[in-house]
Protein backbone atom coordinates (compact mmCIF):
# COMPACT_ATOMS: atom_id res chain seq x y z
CA UNK A 1 0.00 0.00 0.00
CA UNK A 2 1.30 3.56 -0.89
CA UNK A 3 1.82 5.09 2.63
CA UNK A 4 0.99 8.94 2.52
CA UNK A 5 2.68 9.91 4.97
CA UNK A 6 0.89 7.52 8.10
CA UNK A 7 3.18 6.26 10.82
CA UNK A 8 4.24 2.73 9.40
CA UNK A 9 3.73 1.69 13.37
CA UNK A 10 0.14 2.20 13.47
CA UNK A 11 -0.04 0.21 10.19
CA UNK A 12 2.23 -2.54 12.06
CA UNK A 13 -0.53 -2.51 14.63
CA UNK A 14 -3.17 -3.25 12.62
CA UNK A 15 -1.15 -6.06 11.22
CA UNK A 16 -0.70 -7.91 13.91
CA UNK A 17 -4.34 -7.20 15.00
CA UNK A 18 -5.75 -8.74 11.64
CA UNK A 19 -3.30 -11.88 12.19
CA UNK A 20 -4.25 -12.49 15.71
CA UNK A 21 -8.54 -12.09 14.47
CA UNK A 22 -7.58 -14.83 11.44
CA UNK A 23 -5.61 -16.78 13.63
CA UNK A 24 -8.68 -16.97 16.06
CA UNK A 25 -11.14 -17.70 13.51
CA UNK A 26 -12.76 -14.20 12.86
CA UNK A 27 -14.55 -13.45 10.25
CA UNK A 28 -12.54 -9.92 8.99
CA UNK A 29 -12.92 -7.60 5.98
CA UNK A 30 -11.65 -4.25 5.62
CA UNK A 31 -12.27 -0.89 3.43
CA UNK A 32 -9.90 1.84 3.08
CA UNK A 33 -11.33 5.13 3.00
CA UNK A 34 -9.10 8.39 2.16
CA UNK A 35 -9.86 11.51 3.30
CA UNK A 36 -8.17 14.47 1.02
CA UNK A 37 -8.44 17.86 1.72
CA UNK A 38 -11.37 19.25 -0.21
CA UNK A 39 -8.85 21.64 -2.88
CA UNK A 40 -5.87 19.44 -2.81
CA UNK A 41 -7.57 15.88 -3.36
CA UNK A 42 -3.75 14.51 -3.58
CA UNK A 43 -3.00 15.93 0.11
CA UNK A 44 -4.44 12.79 2.32
CA UNK A 45 -4.98 14.19 5.27
CA UNK A 46 -6.08 10.41 6.94
CA UNK A 47 -7.62 7.23 6.42
CA UNK A 48 -10.28 5.60 7.53
CA UNK A 49 -9.60 1.97 7.79
CA UNK A 50 -13.00 0.66 8.27
CA UNK A 51 -12.43 -3.15 10.11
CA UNK A 52 -15.86 -5.55 10.04
CA UNK A 53 -14.68 -7.84 12.71
CA UNK A 54 -17.79 -10.91 12.79
CA UNK A 55 -20.29 -8.55 10.84
CA UNK A 56 -19.56 -5.79 13.35
CA UNK A 57 -17.69 -2.24 12.03
CA UNK A 58 -14.85 -0.96 13.91
CA UNK A 59 -13.37 2.73 12.15
CA UNK A 60 -9.96 3.11 12.79
CA UNK A 61 -9.10 6.74 11.79
CA UNK A 62 -4.66 7.24 11.08
CA UNK A 63 -4.24 10.62 10.34
CA UNK A 64 -0.68 11.95 9.06
CA UNK A 65 -0.05 14.38 11.29
CA UNK A 66 -1.77 14.69 14.69
CA UNK A 67 -4.62 18.12 14.66
CA UNK A 68 -3.57 18.66 10.94
CA UNK A 69 -6.98 18.66 9.19
CA UNK A 70 -8.58 20.64 12.49
CA UNK A 71 -8.90 23.77 10.32
CA UNK A 72 -10.09 21.78 7.24
CA UNK A 73 -13.05 20.44 9.35
CA UNK A 74 -13.82 23.79 11.44
CA UNK A 75 -12.96 22.53 14.49
CA UNK A 76 -9.69 24.54 14.59
CA UNK A 77 -9.92 26.44 18.06
CA UNK A 78 -13.43 25.60 18.52
CA UNK A 79 -14.22 25.28 22.85
CA UNK A 80 -15.30 22.70 24.52
CA UNK A 81 -18.40 23.63 24.33
CA UNK A 82 -18.44 24.32 20.77
CA UNK A 83 -16.91 20.71 19.66
CA UNK A 84 -19.87 19.21 22.30
CA UNK A 85 -22.50 21.38 20.28
CA UNK A 86 -20.44 20.03 16.78
CA UNK A 87 -20.41 16.72 18.21
CA UNK A 88 -24.32 16.99 18.90
CA UNK A 89 -25.25 17.70 15.60
CA UNK A 90 -23.28 14.77 14.31
CA UNK A 91 -24.87 12.35 16.55
CA UNK A 92 -28.52 14.08 16.05
CA UNK A 93 -27.81 13.42 11.85
CA UNK A 94 -26.40 9.35 12.91
CA UNK A 95 -29.36 9.16 15.19
CA UNK A 96 -31.71 9.80 12.29
CA UNK A 97 -30.80 6.39 11.28
CA UNK A 98 -32.71 4.61 13.92
CA UNK A 99 -35.83 2.46 12.76
CA UNK A 100 -37.29 3.66 16.34
CA UNK A 101 -37.62 6.91 18.06
CA UNK A 102 -37.27 5.17 21.40
CA UNK A 103 -33.27 3.73 20.56
CA UNK A 104 -30.05 5.74 21.25
CA UNK A 105 -27.08 5.87 19.61
CA UNK A 106 -23.43 5.75 21.28
CA UNK A 107 -20.34 6.57 19.81
CA UNK A 108 -16.65 5.03 21.60
CA UNK A 109 -13.32 6.11 20.86
CA UNK A 110 -10.39 5.08 22.05
CA UNK A 111 -7.18 6.33 21.18
CA UNK A 112 -4.26 3.96 19.91
CA UNK A 113 -1.51 6.45 19.08
CA UNK A 114 -1.07 10.41 19.36
CA UNK A 115 -2.16 10.51 15.27
CA UNK A 116 -5.09 7.14 15.49
CA UNK A 117 -8.30 6.27 17.51
CA UNK A 118 -10.60 3.00 17.19
CA UNK A 119 -14.57 4.53 17.16
CA UNK A 120 -17.36 1.87 17.08
CA UNK A 121 -20.88 3.23 16.58
CA UNK A 122 -24.38 1.64 17.97
CA UNK A 123 -27.80 2.08 17.76
CA UNK A 124 -29.99 0.55 20.98
CA UNK A 125 -32.88 0.20 22.45
CA UNK A 126 -32.91 1.98 25.64
CA UNK A 127 -34.65 -0.88 27.53
CA UNK A 128 -34.46 -3.79 25.14
CA UNK A 129 -31.31 -5.84 24.33
CA UNK A 130 -32.01 -4.50 20.61
CA UNK A 131 -28.61 -2.94 18.70
CA UNK A 132 -27.36 -2.46 15.53
CA UNK A 133 -23.90 -1.74 14.71
CA UNK A 134 -23.28 1.02 12.75
CA UNK A 135 -20.22 2.99 10.34
CA UNK A 136 -18.68 6.27 11.54
CA UNK A 137 -16.39 7.96 9.90
CA UNK A 138 -13.02 10.33 10.44
CA UNK A 139 -15.59 13.46 11.54
CA UNK A 140 -16.64 11.59 14.79
CA UNK A 141 -12.85 11.02 15.43
CA UNK A 142 -11.90 14.29 15.26
CA UNK A 143 -14.18 16.11 17.12
CA UNK A 144 -14.10 13.64 19.80
CA UNK A 145 -9.94 13.88 19.75
CA UNK A 146 -10.18 17.46 19.94
CA UNK A 147 -12.37 17.50 23.20
CA UNK A 148 -9.82 14.79 24.53
CA UNK A 149 -7.36 17.10 23.78
CA UNK A 150 -9.31 20.27 25.34
CA UNK A 151 -9.82 17.99 28.64
CA UNK A 152 -5.85 17.10 28.94
CA UNK A 153 -5.40 21.01 28.85
CA UNK A 154 -8.02 21.67 31.45
CA UNK A 155 -7.21 19.00 33.66
CA UNK A 156 -4.30 17.17 33.03
CA UNK A 157 -6.17 14.02 32.99
CA UNK A 158 -6.19 11.35 29.49
CA UNK A 159 -8.78 8.78 29.27
CA UNK A 160 -8.58 5.42 27.29
CA UNK A 161 -11.72 5.76 25.89
CA UNK A 162 -14.70 8.25 25.53
CA UNK A 163 -18.49 7.13 25.01
CA UNK A 164 -20.88 9.58 23.66
CA UNK A 165 -24.31 8.52 24.33
CA UNK A 166 -27.37 10.26 22.21
CA UNK A 167 -31.15 10.74 23.10
CA UNK A 168 -33.30 13.26 21.19
CA UNK A 169 -31.52 16.50 22.46
CA UNK A 170 -29.55 15.15 25.15
CA UNK A 171 -25.69 13.50 24.97
CA UNK A 172 -23.89 12.25 27.96
CA UNK A 173 -19.91 11.58 28.05
CA UNK A 174 -18.74 8.28 29.91
CA UNK A 175 -15.19 8.10 30.26
CA UNK A 176 -12.27 5.52 31.15
CA UNK A 177 -9.42 6.01 32.97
Amino acid sequence: MNNPGIDLEIWKQLREKWTKLDASGHELKVDFQLIAHPTEKNNILAIDVVQHIDGEPITETVQRTAGEAYATLGIAGLSMEQLVQALKQMMHEGYRQAKYKDMELSVTMSPTSATSGELQGILAMADAPVQSHIVVNYRYYYVLNALREKMIESTGDTWKQVRAVYRPDELEFYFEY
